[in-house]
């Protein structure tokens, strides 16, 4: 019994690591791997999801420290990988692409496991970017996107932080001011090129204004829909 109560609890503190649902035994496994000092590590950040689509597959997105944190400013960089349950790497890949927070902070990376059928027998996955800012007169936030799949012991990037969310503004704090919102979904058409299915990029354009009328603060709103299509062309959509 003593066991079995000493399991639980060690269940449950793996469960709420870092305040996410993260498999601590996984977690471990591929730290060691990598041969990564922890204090390396923005552990704030770091996610994991299961590949819907395999067995005993799991996305896991570890973001590095690209130097020292100065002053609120500092730099990550993502290793992406697909490991097994207990943490044994499949694929790895060193993301290049610099991560910044600053003014515009880092505010959260997600796992998106979509259905992005990109090609025959290809079916990638997303890593979603989030960012914020702290000005209240002036509200600011996004969402870009990258999109994955694997290749051998690697993982291909065929769509680099493309922009699928944007909302900012300026007001008095009070009632009156103007903001703009762009969200962005993915449409996978029938249309391709060099053998990869054409990204429609559906885009809801939403503008905002806000004022005083007769004591209320009244809202006033304008929407409009746009269409933009990524073509892939040299090992990635553009």
């Amino acid at each position: 019994m003593k066991r079995k109560i000493l399991a639980f609890v060690f269940l449950i503190s793996s469960f709420m690591m870092f305040g996410q649902e993260i498999n601590s035994v996984r977690f471990e496994t591929i730290v060691k791997a990598l041969k990564i000092n922890r204090s390396q590590i923005r552990t704030e950040f770091y996610a994991e999801k299961k590949m819907p689509n395999e067995k005993d597959s799991y996305i896991v997105v570890l973001p590095i420290f690209d130097g020292q944190e100065d002053e609120g400013m500092y730099t990550v960089r993502n290793y992406i990988l697909i490991t097994d349950e207990k943490g044994s790497i499949k694929n790895k890949y060193y993301d290049p692409e610099e991560i910044t927070s600053d003014a515009i902070g880092l505010s959260g990376i997600t796992i998106d496991t979509g259905l992005y059928t990109v090609s025959k027998d290809i079916r990638a996955f997303g890593i979603r970017v989030s960012f914020r800012g702290q000005s209240q007169p002036n509200p600011y936030s996004t969402e870009e996107l990258s999109l994955f799949y694997r290749e051998n012991g690697s993982l291909k990037k065929i769509l680099n932080r493309f922009e699928v969310y944007s909302y900012g503004g300026e007001w008095d704090t009070r009632c009156a001011g103007e903001f703009e919102e762009n969200s962005s979904s993915i449409v996978l058409e029938g249309q391709k090129t060099n053998n990869f299915t054409d990204l429609v990029i559906k885009t809801q354009h939403i503008k905002r204004r806000t004022k005083p009328v007769n004591g209320d603060c009244k809202n006033f709103e304008t929407t409009n829909t746009t269409y933009k299509t990524l073509k892939f062309f040299n090992g990635k959509y553009q």
